[in-house]
């Protein structure tokens, strides 16, 4: 853009010596022509700078660790007419390691509508975040800008790459039967969130005192115990990606077997353990 102002500038320039060194009407008729063509050209292109329209989209809602996280930020027009330029500023987070980086793309050329491609390498597990930070449109000849609200966010989900591990073979088990009812004591059960329809006798009030929400006692039923993946998530992503690895090939490696498992960690903050079900083989 600021190339093409400082054309712009110069041509107006040398109409205006032309116009102070020449009389006649050719000189005029160039310096009307040379001042009046901005804004003509910001006429023509204004409704499109103003119904521009963007929508940011990953081409691959899950990619592999390793590879690349794909995005597609669309510039939609409500208007037939062209527009010379875009220029966006994106930033792109890892929920995992908590760092972002910061882009700037810029798209040149006529056109009613625009598809501007962007790309980062996925190198840890977990999220990654793009958000546009800021847009700007530019009129057919290039000489005025206008900002546009960006869209909002969108995430690509970075897979762990699963390690190869062979399970040893699991001996049979007989499922434990534990009645139905309120928890008593030496009974197993688990915690889980208080329901509207749970009885008062099993809430376990000295940990909803702790945790200042409701949690009860879910007794176990008569069923097969099922095997636990537990990983740690603390320490340099690096360390965290090669756990996540570790799981995920140990959970392949289940379903490969046709056994149901379950998936659990620490929460950071609250110390709860998030309980997940994988039964699907």
């Amino acid at each position: 853009m600021l190339f093409r102002r400082t054309i712009y500038l110069l041509a107006l320039l040398g109409a205006l010596l032309a116009q102070l060194f020449d009389v006649g009407y050719l000189a005029h008729y160039l310096f009307v022509l040379t001042l009046s063509l901005p804004l003509a050209g910001l006429a023509l292109s204004l409704p499109a700078m103003l119904g521009c329209r963007p929508r940011l989209l990953p081409r691959h809602p899950q990619v592999q660790r390793g590879g690349r996280a794909a995005w597609l930020l669309i510039l939609d027009n409500r208007f037939p007419l062209p527009l010379a330029r875009a220029s966006c500023r994106f930033q792109i987070q890892c929920a995992t390691t908590g760092k972002s980086r910061k882009l700037r793309k810029a798209e040149e050329g006529v056109f009613p509508g625009l598809a501007i491609p962007l790309s980062v390498s996925a190198d840890h597990c977990g999220r990654l975040e793009c958000r546009v930070r800021r847009i700007w449109v530019c009129d057919c000849l290039g000489l005025f800008a206008l900002p546009v609200r960006p869209p909002h966010p969108a995430a690509v989900l970075v897979e762990p790459v699963p390690a190869q591990t062979d399970l040893p073979p699991v001996p049979a088990q007989k499922a434990l039967p534990v009645p139905r009812g309120p928890a008593r004591a030496g009974e197993d059960y688990e915690l889980r969130d208080y329901r509207p329809e749970d009885s008062v006798r099993a809430i376990h009030w000295k940990l909803s005192a702790k945790q200042d929400q409701l949690i009860v006692r879910e007794p176990l039923a008569g069923q097969q115990p099922l095997p636990v993946l537990i990983f740690d998530h603390l320490g340099p992503p690096e360390a965290l990606d090669e756990s996540i690895d570790r799981v995920a090939g140990l959970s392949l490696a289940f379903q490969r077997r046709g056994q149901p498992h379950e998936i659990r960690w620490a929460h950071p903050g609250s110390g709860r353990t998030p309980r997940f079900v994988v039964a699907d083989t």
